[in-house]
């Protein structure tokens, strides 16, 4: 019952909180200057694309069990922050866990959030999370997946992220891993950022489903290395999730995926991709201890305790 009493009181807190106001179900900071409207826009376009309950895999569930090393079983009745929540894939999972939830988002994908996943064991909140030091020291777990990368000043994520959770409570975060060589993204990123998020958007969504055919065949039916010649020469922005597991493979399904994820590499305001050398020195300059950093595909994991 303590940590039901603790969520209960925590929800208090943001009731006569001189910043925060309720919308829609939502604790929105007012304070907040919101540098990532263009992940407000991507889940509002994409509300269900990547849960579990919608696609019928586990690939969501998979990703945090695989990556956080976290027992689902251990999850239940704890209380969790989720840190840039998008449009709730993970917390969807969390509620399946049984989970105390309070989940932030920055952006207006909150919303998004708060309408996919109904519960009254969620707390859904808008607000940078620099903001949010009255819920330092309260959580068990810590969760923050996709966002630290994004984010203007990744010392002061990491730290929030360590601030958040009880003496001993677990955390796990991800971040992009850097590449000795230039990629399509780090390419084209110079310019689509200064787009607005509308245009660029329309821009993807209308060449990516004439393209794709082309890099499906590029992908799939050419040798290896000529494939990676022809990307390098001819760097067209295309995420291309062709015989991946756990994502439907049907043509329709397979554009929306690549338009979702060209968007949304294309389009954040910062991107910060880091090594496995430095993400353990920001382990060890926040304090964490008995921490790992290790390397899934693209995605570098740091997890372990404070």
């Amino acid at each position: 019952m303590m940590n039901k009493d603790n969520f209960i009181n925590i929800k208090n807190i943001l009731d006569n909180k001189e910043f925060f106001t309720k919308e829609k179900n939502v604790y929105v900071d007012k304070r907040t200057e919101d540098y990532s409207i263009n992940f407000g826009l991507q889940w509002s376009k994409f509300p269900l694309t990547q849960f579990d309950s919608h696609t019928g895999f586990p690939l969501t569930k998979n990703r945090l069990l695989n990556s956080s090393e976290w027992s689902f079983d251990n999850l239940k009745n704890k209380m969790i922050i989720e840190l840039g929540s998008g449009a709730g894939r993970f917390t969807e999972i969390l509620l399946e866990a049984g989970c105390y939830i309070f989940s932030v988002e920055m952006s207006n994908a909150i919303y998004v959030n708060s309408s996919n996943n109904k519960s009254d064991n969620i707390v859904f909140i808008k607000s940078s999370l620099d903001n949010l030091e009255f819920l330092n020291n309260m959580f068990d777990y810590v969760l923050c997946y996709g966002v630290a990368q994004h984010t203007p000043n990744l010392l002061n994520t990491y730290k929030a992220c360590f601030s958040f959770g009880k003496k001993g409570g677990k955390i796990s975060i991800d971040h992009y891993a850097k590449t000795n060589h230039p990629t399509t993204k780090s390419i084209w990123r110079p310019i689509t950022k200064r787009l607005s998020p509308k245009i660029l958007f329309k821009i993807v969504k209308f060449y990516v489903p004439y393209y794709f055919p082309i890099d499906t065949f590029i992908k799939t039916k050419l040798p290896s290395i000529v494939s990676k010649l022809i990307r390098c020469l001819i760097p067209i922005p295309c995420a291309n999730y062709t015989n991946s597991k756990n994502i439907p493979q049907d043509k329709n399904t397979l554009i929306e995926w690549a338009i979702m994820d060209t968007y949304d590499a294309l389009g954040a305001k910062y991107d910060s991709p880091l090594s496995l050398n430095e993400l353990e020195k920001i382990g060890r300059e926040i304090g964490l201890n008995n921490f790992k950093v290790r390397k899934s595909g693209p995605i570098l994991i740091l997890n372990g305790k404070k």
